[in-house]
């Protein structure tokens, strides 16, 4: 059976795939009419609504599971290098520099530095120090080896210059609190007994008390009393709200025995003793050791028979 082209009706060959007449796609012609045998007329068939089907539950379908399969190992293969022989390079002669004279600098003659006359400086004239009477520090007595007074021999007086060179050593003792001396003819014996401060509830006072005992040596082996009080006091106190200064002083010269004792809260400088402070005092503790020295050296006060 020949096939038919649809579109203009040339029969063609039946192996012919399309029509070499107007070049359409063909199909055959057996198979044509078999469409047109089954495209009969049927009587329209009345509706018949479809039946609700019920709901299942869709199962999850299992997965099969695959075994991974091993990959071949690929050894990677190194890619060849091309070798690239290395180019030689064009040596470069180096180009011979040209030389440069240097140029010779213009001698600059050196300017002449105009001379500065120095300006005198202003004598200062140094300013005088005012004057710092030096006080003089107190010197540890130390009292020489005790000497036997001079005994008189046969009722002999002693020579004046033995009796005042023994003196001192005859005289001090390291238990007492005054002091013998020799100056010209004289023995002199100090006794500084009160260098203490008081205080008070308005008042603080600086007091000071010494007695001196002089005894002059005559040629005639006689000698002379002298007698010598010496009194300080300087104080700062407040009264009415205002602050006072106060000192005084006082001395005596002639004859005289005294007792003394005083008793006081401050501080006694001689020592350092601070509190309840006491001073004792007796002119006669001072006078009768330098008599007995000059009796027993054969000397006789003045004024006696």
């Amino acid at each position: 059976m020949g096939l038919v082209c649809s579109g203009c009706g040339a029969q063609t060959q039946e192996d012919a795939l399309f029509c070499t007449k107007c070049g359409q796609r063909i199909i055959k012609t057996q198979q044509t009419a078999q469409s047109y045998q089954r495209q009969e007329y049927a009587p329209p068939q009345p509706f018949t609504p479809p039946q609700p089907q019920p709901y299942a539950q869709p199962q999850p379908r299992p997965q099969a599971y695959t075994q991974p399969q091993p990959q071949a190992y690929v050894q990677p293969q190194p890619q060849p290098q091309a070798y690239t022989q290395p180019q030689p390079q064009a040596y470069a002669q180096p180009q011979p520099q040209a030389y440069a004279q240097p140029q010779p600098q213009p001698y600059v003659q050196p300017q002449p530095q105009p001379y500065v006359q120095p300006q005198p400086q202003a004598y200062a004239q140094p300013q005088p120090q005012p004057y710092a009477q030096p006080q003089p520090q107190p010197q540890m007595y130390a009292p020489s080896q005790p000497q036997p007074p001079v005994q008189s021999v046969g009722g002999m007086m002693a020579d004046m210059r033995t009796v005042l060179f023994n003196a001192p050593g005859a005289l001090n003792r390291p238990d007492q609190p005054w002091e013998a001396v020799v100056e010209g003819n004289s023995i002199i014996a100090r006794w500084k007994w009160m260098d203490a401060r008081f205080f008070s509830a308005h008042e603080v006072n600086d007091e000071t008390r010494q007695f001196t005992f002089i005894v002059t040596l005559s040629e005639n082996g006689k000698w002379k009393e002298l007698d010598r009080t010496e009194k300080k006091s300087s104080g700062v106190s407040m009264s009415g709200g205002k602050l006072g200064f106060g000192s005084s002083s006082s001395s005596f010269k002639g004859k005289t025995n005294q007792k003394s004792f005083q008793l006081g809260v401050g501080q006694n400088k001689q020592n350092g003793q601070a509190g309840i402070v006491s001073f004792k005092f007796d002119t006669t503790a001072l006078k009768q050791p330098v008599r007995d020295y000059l009796t027993a050296c054969g000397w006789k006060k003045a004024g006696m028979f």
